[in-house]
């Protein structure tokens, strides 16, 4: 004897879920429910036609619109129309139900494909990219797009972000890891802040956050090479710098090291920022097509100290007419030298692992401090760290301008005494 079905109910209808395949829930007499991988639930009944034959399955409706007694008052019907052979109106009408059922399905099916599709890692994190661009600096960019497209999106691009889990990403950011860990280090962090694009779309809930501060493994550096507790090092890579052959690339490592300035900073700045008369450089924190040219994105003024005039000077004496103190070199595709000659060049100059064209930054950083004795937040000031907020930002701006001034050229006096080979003593040591 067949085994009887046993019959639904209502909040067993509520809760099914939808799975990766349509499945079936019998209620009995020939009624069933089908659940779609959309999640649409639709009333299917059997019946026999009087020459015995059993076609397709009628759709008679769709859950919740007709409901469990409904459906099964229906599917009386119909199965009573299909025996007696009578009244075929209903069964040609559950027909036509099936042919539309299966429009609606595929279009529901085809909806769904595309809601994934805009919730896939890939499209999130093109968004989450667009939105970014115009608070970034071209250079947070260009690494940011290197990360996404040649990491990430290879790895991660077809997965759900709307059930994206921890699991799913670790193993990406370890393989990457192994050969580039600070880079993996930024993809941790634009996941997260992926993550969080997708959160504030709607597509994952406020307490999804993925946990991935204990993802990588644990590996020394973490910070770009500089030069911060042997001064005689320091000297050796002044030295180096005076000797170098190419003149442009020669006055903007000096420039950076003067000032403190980030690289892209330096490589792409222009006579309209700078006064020689004044020694004063300008920077707008803005680029004219709205991109960051400072990372915080706020104007910036520093003091040039009597060194960097020297070499601005003869800058400006080789200058023919362009907008950039430091033109393009080689076959650079650009308006302006690029960041990268920088780095190349101390490279060339044997410091590869030990100096960055970054690491002047640390250097002033914490030679600044511990042998000139300069105020942590002078010091702070001049490095344009974002202050914690914009009444800080104005007082620091306004107390330390003349400040700056000072120590800055006390700063490239000392690194003057570090290339002469001098003896390093503290020059000036903060009050108690």
């Amino acid at each position: 004897m067949p085994r009887l079905a046993t019959p639904l109910a209502e909040l067993q209808i509520r809760k099914a879920k939808p799975a990766d395949k349509a499945y079936f829930l019998p209620d009995g007499n020939g009624l069933v429910l089908s659940i779609s991988p959309a999640g649409r639930k639709s009333w299917l009944v059997r019946y026999r036609l009087p020459d015995g034959s059993r076609p397709a399955p009628a759709t008679i409706g769709h859950y919740p619109t007709m409901s469990l007694a409904e459906a099964r008052v229906k599917a009386v019907e119909v199965q009573r129309d299909a025996k007696e052979g009578n009244s075929t109106a209903g069964i040609r009408k559950a027909q036509r139900g099936v042919a539309a059922a299966e429009g609606a399905e595929q279009g529901a099916l085809a909806q769904a494909q595309a809601e994934t599709e805009q919730a896939s890692f890939r499209a999130v994190s093109g968004r989450w990219m667009a939105e970014k661009r115009p608070t970034w600096a071209t250079e947070t960019y260009r690494k940011a797009s290197l990360v996404i497209d040649s990491y990430l999106v290879p790895k991660l691009g077809d997965l759900d972000m709307r059930n994206l889990e921890t699991k799913d990403v670790r193993p990406a950011l370890v393989e990457m890891a192994k050969d580039t860990p600070q880079l993996a280090r930024k993809a941790r962090q634009y996941v997260a802040s992926i993550v969080d694009h997708a959160i504030n779309e709607g597509l994952r809930p406020d307490e999804s956050r993925l946990r991935l501060d204990r993802v990588l493994p644990s590996f020394r550096s973490g910070h770009m090479p500089a030069v911060t507790e042997d001064d005689s090092k320091l000297g050796d890579v002044m030295r180096a710098i005076d000797a170098y052959p190419n003149r442009v690339v020669r006055a903007a490592l000096i420039l950076a090291a003067l000032t403190a300035m980030r690289s892209g900073v330096v490589a792409s700045a222009r006579w309209a920022e700078i006064d020689l008369t004044t020694g004063e450089w300008r920077i707008p924190g803005m680029n004219p097509d709205g991109t960051n040219r400072m990372k915080t994105g706020q104007n910036f003024s520093t003091s040039l100290p009597e060194q960097a005039l020297v070499v601005l000077k003869e800058m400006h004496e080789r200058n023919m007419g362009g907008e950039c103190v430091f033109p393009p070199q080689g076959r650079q595709n650009s308006m302006h030298l690029s960041r990268d000659s920088l780095s190349k060049a101390l490279r060339d100059m044997g410091f590869q692992g030990e100096h960055t064209t970054h690491g002047f930054r640390a250097s002033l950083r914490t030679l600044g401090r511990e042998r000139l004795g300069i105020d942590v937040d002078v010091l702070e000031a001049q490095l344009a760290h974002a202050p914690k907020d914009e009444v800080e930002a104005a007082y620091a701006r306004v107390k330390f301008r003349e400040k700056r001034r000072e120590v800055m050229q006390e700063w490239a006096d000392y690194l003057d005494m570090l290339k002469a080979g001098g003896n390093v003593v503290p020059l000036r040591r903060k009050a108690e």
